[in-house]
């Protein structure tokens, strides 16, 4: 990554690897080399912003790395730190939160898998920004407890953004049904209005929930091999929106005996709530696709 010659007159030409590693020298060796280094990434980013987005994506895991392992390199370039939104653009922290009323950064780590939730922030004009490496996990907790007031909240943790105001209802009925179809008795559901009347339901996962697990998962502590449904843990929560056209159905059949048709719809609308969150297991994909020749058969 870097290319140059140190003039060092104190530095004998036979040295061991203790010797590099405690020698006082060195070491004010190396803390200038990093402060060097700082200099000319704040340089690129005050006079030579468009290159260095351009070779920000270069840069960016070494950068990471260097905040993560020296809070003073982290000092000397954090007001240089990019992030890149889906749209291709590059945001500073600063940047990112201008006018906005909260402190939340959404970020995406799968901007296929994610898309749903990604089209819904960006009808509200609200940025999201990329984390799709290993090392983003730790990095997003970094800035947290560097910035307090910051919290890095996923596009599919909470739909606060992207709903009307109000509180969110709770339909018993309702649970229930989704409760059945989902085979999840401890399925939380609620109904809340989203500013995008298309889109039926949705499923949220707490951000501290999921951070959690990936946890166990990079340390190999947690097996998430069994995708079904009955997987999902408590902290899932299913948000129907009650402006759309098949949830204000499905609430109205809730008010008697509810038929096999509005049984196989709720099925259908949870299916694809938890498709936009992750993919199928085989189980469900066989489920998915019975239910779904079974509704066209009866148009």
């Amino acid at each position: 990554m870097m290319k140059g010659v140190l003039d060092c007159p104190e530095l004998p030409l036979n040295v061991s690897r203790s010797y590099l590693q405690t020698n006082s020298y060195v070491a004010k060796l190396s803390a200038h080399i990093v402060k060097k280094v700082c200099d000319k990434i704040n340089s690129l980013y005050n006079t030579e912003r468009e290159r260095y987005e351009s070779i920000y994506e270069d840069l960016k895991i070494f950068l990471e790395y260097g905040c993560l392992k020296d809070e003073k390199f982290y000092d000397r370039v954090k007001n240089s730190l990019l992030f890149k939104s889906v749209d291709g653009n590059y945001l500073t922290i600063q940047e990112y939160l201008k006018d906005k009323n909260d402190k939340n950064i959404y970020y995406t780590n799968d901007i296929i898998q994610q898309s749903v939730y990604i089209d819904m922030f960006k009808k509200e004009n609200i940025d999201v920004v990329i984390f799709d490496k290993m090392i983003d996990n730790q990095f997003i907790s970094f800035l947290e407890q560097k910035n307090n007031d910051i919290k890095f909240v996923r596009v599919d943790a909470s739909t606060d953004a992207v709903k009307n105001d109000g509180e969110k209802i709770i339909n018993e009925k309702l649970q229930d049904l989704f409760r059945n179809i989902s085979g999840k008795e401890n399925l939380e559901v609620s109904l809340v209005s989203l500013k995008d009347d298309k889109i039926p339901a949705v499923l949220n996962v707490s951000e501290e929930s999921r951070r959690f697990n990936d946890m166990l998962k990079m340390y190999g502590m947690y097996n998430n091999t069994d995708l079904s449904a009955n997987s999902i843990p408590d902290e899932y929560t299913l948000s129907l929106n009650k402006e759309n056209s098949l949830i204000k159905k499905l609430e109205e059949d809730c008010q008697g005996e509810i038929s096999e048709k509005s049984k196989k719809i709720a099925k259908q609308i949870f299916s694809l709530s938890v498709l936009s969150q992750r993919q199928f297991s085989a189980n469900e994909l066989s489920e998915f696709l019975e239910n779904s020749y079974s509704i066209l058969e009866n148009l």
